[in-house]
């Protein structure tokens, strides 16, 4: 269908500008901008036997007046190029437009050749007009058109209606909403068409363009997936396209030799490289589907520099879809996809269009295309059970990863709780097909006591982190199963519960040795764990009293332990972490005031004056700090007046 359109369009062309008889009318060739519609024309009137009329190409971008398009048109006409780019000044065309003056202070005034100078200038005029009453002439980027198109109707309709020549205009008129170009439309053009893309064609040109590196190998070999994944972005935008072309090759020839031979890494980075590019880099998708690279990022675990898995998935049905899950279920990835480097990876190669080629190829070894399903665990196999092909023997494959899981539960193998939800998703999942059998007390119980037994026992702040989830995204790529169902949900409240309480015995006595330790090594990433400062994302008591648990002397000895600087910008820090959360100085009030009395005692012993004073200002500080907030609080009813005064 496509081809027999276009195959239309150049027999309708060829007879139209090779007609004995003078049609008096323009042509226009429309379509939106990047469909190919340049590419179509310039690629047709350069066939040597498609007209023998002089050819003539000029483009409105960046054409602001119309003395600037007749220079163009005559000094076209006047030479022997076909196809004129730029604003070249002939001694014809400056003549026509009026930068040259023949007369009284004119650059010919006083010449005794003036009369020979004139005849031969315009000699050379009319032979340029008699050059493009008989030329081809195509005029591209209509809608950039800088100058009132009723003066570009004039000068055309010279040619047009008053001469022969076939004057072909080329437009994105979708662009165009001006009533001067419907009367210049309706006066002008005989017969219009609309050039729909031609995706095939522009892949096979663009590739041909390519200097011959492995990495145009590459892509040559995977015309048919582009040309399917430019079907699936309804972009219909061939210039894109284009970029795109280059930037993948970029990241192709920036890969090590034994990964572009890996054609699954390959599909792999020529998908993700289109999606990213299209989709985030150039924002292709308009206002429904605005997005940017940082956009790659997943909400939850932003945090994680290894993050390869890109998804986006609802955690209610009625809830709507994002930009990015919309583009996601566009290019049929309704589980996300796995990236070849890890996300932070893309997001600076996109941005800076640069790869680093030591660090991309460290991040490609573990991709999973490098990593195939040999090297997964039995879990993630399992996940993908219902792509098995049992017909090629692997009954006893299943068999024996059925063992392994089942031996890494006896052997505590699963210590990460995002990955024993997946194990218990997948272990549920079989029991419930009737794959495996249960075991005496159930799988529930069995799984819920491996938690108690060896993920709490092992937990620390980033894998009790873990077990906050909501476990309504996927890890690695893959949702949970039966992640909706009682029997997931009984273990994930077990595993969550659990996690908590283990949180509360960390906060009650190494909570306290943690943050020490930190004020000691990291002063910035003490301040991040209690309130929001620049550079810390932690804020892990942010909303939690915690000070209190440390002892108010071994706290005065680490803090007073620090530069000058720290120690005195300390309080400035914290006043924000009550100005943030209030209610927080009802437990940790009185334990400022007991570290003002811990300083107090010091300045009491201490015999340098200028140190006393400086101590002195660490004692109103913390009393300024508390007795303000205190207050505050006894005023909103939220402490008894006689305590605010202790």
């Amino acid at each position: 269908m496509l081809n027999s359109a276009r195959s239309q369009i150049k027999h309708f062309l060829s007879n139209w500008v090779n007609s004995v008889d003078n049609p008096r009318f323009a042509v226009l060739i429309e379509g939106k901008w990047g469909c190919g519609k340049t590419h179509f024309i310039q690629s047709l009137v350069s066939e040597p036997d498609f007209t023998k009329r002089k050819k003539i190409y000029l483009s409105l971008f960046g054409v602001s007046s119309l003395q600037d398009f007749e220079r163009q048109l005559f000094y076209a006409a006047s030479s022997k190029a076909t196809k004129i780019m730029h604003q070249g000044v002939g001694f014809a065309s400056s003549l026509f437009s009026g930068a040259i003056s023949v007369g009284s202070g004119g650059v010919f005034s006083g010449s005794a050749d003036i009369g020979k100078a004139v005849e031969s200038t315009l000699s050379q005029v009319t032979k340029a007009a008699d050059a493009i009453n008989g030329a081809l002439v195509v005029v591209d980027d209509l809608e950039r058109c800088g100058f009132d198109q009723s003066e570009l109707l004039g000068v055309l309709n010279r040619y047009i209606e008053h001469g022969n020549a076939r004057v072909i205009l080329v437009a994105n008129t979708s662009r165009i909403n001006d009533e001067k170009f419907r009367e210049f439309r309706e006066k002008v053009v005989g017969q219009s068409f609309e050039i729909p893309p031609d995706p095939n064609a522009a892949v096979v040109s663009f590739i041909a363009e390519m200097s011959g590196s492995k990495a145009k190998q590459v892509i040559d070999a995977r015309t048919d997936r582009i040309e399917e994944l430019y079907r699936l972005s309804q972009f219909n935008n061939l210039r894109a396209v284009r970029q795109f072309f280059w930037f993948l090759a970029g990241v192709i020839n920036a890969a090590d030799e034994k990964y572009q031979s890996n054609g699954e890494l390959m599909d792999s980075l020529t998908t993700q490289s289109f999606i990213f590019f299209m989709e985030f880099k150039l924002n292709l998708g308009g206002p429904e589907f605005s997005l940017s690279p940082s956009d790659l990022v997943p909400e939850f675990g932003s945090d994680d520099p290894e993050h390869r898995s890109l998804y986006a998935f609802k955690m209610k049905d009625d809830e709507p879809d994002t930009p990015k899950r919309k583009v996601l279920q566009k290019y049929n990835l309704i589980n996300g996809l796995e990236t070849a480097v890890t996300l932070r990876q893309w997001i600076n190669i996109l941005n800076t269009g640069v790869v680093d080629r030591q660090l991309f190829n460290v991040e490609l070894a573990g991709a999973p295309e490098v990593n195939g399903p040999d090297s997964w665990p039995s879990w993630k196999r399992l996940w993908h059970i219902w792509d098995w092909d049992f017909a090629d023997g692997s009954a006893k494959e299943f068999d024996a990863e059925i063992e392994d899981i089942t031996c890494g539960i006896d052997q505590g193998r699963y210590k990460n709780p995002l990955v024993l939800m997946h194990v218990v998703g997948v272990i549920l999942m079989l029991l419930d097909e009737g794959l495996i059998e249960d075991v005496e007390g159930g799988w529930v119980q069995r799984l819920k006591t491996y938690i108690d037994d060896v993920v709490v026992p092992s937990l620390d702040l980033e894998s009790y982190n873990a077990t906050q989830w909501g476990f309504d995204y996927g890890y690695e790529g893959l949702g949970y199963y039966r992640r909706e169902e009682d029997d997931f949900g009984e273990v994930l409240l077990h595993l969550q519960s659990a996690g908590s309480h283990w949180y509360s015995d960390w906060k009650a006595k190494p909570a306290a040795d943690h943050l020490l330790d930190t004020l000691k090594t990291d002063y910035f990433a003490f301040l991040g764990d209690l309130t929001i400062i620049n550079g810390s994302e932690t804020q892990r008591f942010l909303r939690e009293p915690i000070l209190h648990t440390i002892e108010p002397e071994a706290f005065v000895e680490t803090w007073l332990s620090l530069g000058r600087q720290k120690e005195q910008s300390l309080i400035h820090h914290l006043k924000n972490r009550y100005n943030h959360e209030p209610e927080l100085i009802l437990d940790e009030g009185p334990w400022w005031q007991s570290v003002a009395d811990s300083i107090s005692a010091r300045i009491d012993k201490e015999k340098i004056m200028p140190r006393k004073a400086q101590l002195h200002h660490l004692v109103e500080g913390i009393a300024k700090l508390v007795d303000e907030r205190l207050e505050k609080q006894r005023l909103q009813g939220l402490l008894p007046h006689e305590e605010s005064q202790t």
